[in-house]
C-alpha cells in the first residue's frame, strides 16, 4: 500500500524514465539483469517490495511452499512479490495458482530470478510476471524458500522490503524506499516535458534545438 497515494503518477510514467531520474541522482545501477522478461510485452506493474529468499534443494521439504504461501497470505494491495531463486537448474518458482491468489489478495505483481509456468492461465488472467523464462518443473524439491521480507539480490539488483519496484517491457527497475517519494516526483514531471517535446518533434522542430531548449532526449 506504500505508494499508492502516487498511483497516478507512476500510472504514467515508465522505467526508462525512473531509471533517468536516478542517473541523475548518482544512481546509476538499479536495472534488473535484461534476462527477466514479462510473460506478455503489454504487462506492466509497480509497487512496494516484499521479498522472498529461496535455495536449491534435492528433497521435498516436510512443509513444501510453506514459505511462499505464508507469503501470498500476507500480501496487500499494492505489494509486488520479489523472489530470488539462485537457480542454476530453472524451476517455476510461480504458476497459476499462486497468481489467482495474488489478485485475490490485490498485488500488483512479481518479479523472480527463477521461473514460472501457466502461460496461458496467468496471460488470460492478466496478472503482470516478470521472470527468467518459463519451464513446467515444478519448483517443489528443487527450491524451497528460506526467509522473506529480507533483503535480496534478484537479477544482479539489491532489492530491501518497502523498496519500489517498477517493470515493463523495457526492464526491471529498483528504486530504493528512502529517494522514491522524490523518484516519482521528478520522473512525473519528466513524463509531462517529454510530452512536450515529443510534439515539437513531431510537428518538424529539430532535435539540436530542441535538445538545447529542454535539455530532454
Amino acid at each position: 500500500m506504500k505508494y499508492l497515494q502516487y498511483k497516478e503518477k507512476l500510472d504514467a510514467c515508465y522505467s526508462a524514465v525512473l531509471m533517468d531520474v536516478m542517473d541523475a541522482m548518482g544512481y546509476r545501477i538499479q536495472c534488473m539483469d535484461p534476462s527477466i522478461r514479462p510473460l506478455n510485452h503489454s504487462m506492466k506493474a509497480w509497487g512496494e517490495a516484499v521479498t522472498i529468499y529461496q535455495e536449491a534443494v534435492t528433497e521435498v521439504p516436510a512443509k513444501p511452499f510453506q514459505l511462499e504461501m505464508e507469503l501470498i497470505d500476507d500480501l496487500e494491495r499494492g505489494q509486488i512479490v520479489v523472489a530470488q531463486c539462485n537457480a542454476e537448474n530453472l524451476s517455476a518458482f510461480w504458476g497459476g495458482l499462486l497468481s489467482n491468489a495474488a489478485v485475490g489478495r490485490g498485488a500488483s505483481g512479481v518479479v523472480t530470478d527463477g521461473g514460472a509456468r501457466d502461460y496461458h492461465e496467468i496471460t488470460e488472467l492478466g496478472f503482470p510476471v516478470f521472470c527468467r523464462g518459463l519451464i513446467p518443473y515444478d519448483s517443489q524439491g528443487r527450491m524451497d524458500g528460506k526467509e522473506r521480507n529480507i533483503p535480496v539480490v534478484c537479477g544482479g539488483i539489491r532489492v530491501c522490503p518497502g523498496d519500489l519496484v517498477y517493470a515493463d517491457v523495457d526492464g526491471v527497475v529498483v528504486v530504493p524506499g528512502k529517494i522514491a517519494p522524490e523518484v516519482i516526483e521528478k520522473a512525473w514531471q519528466k513524463v509531462q516535458g517529454e510530452n512536450t517535446v515529443r510534439e515539437e518533434l513531431r510537428a518538424g522542430a529539430g532535435i539540436v534545438k530542441t535538445f538545447e531548449k529542454y535539455g530532454i532526449l
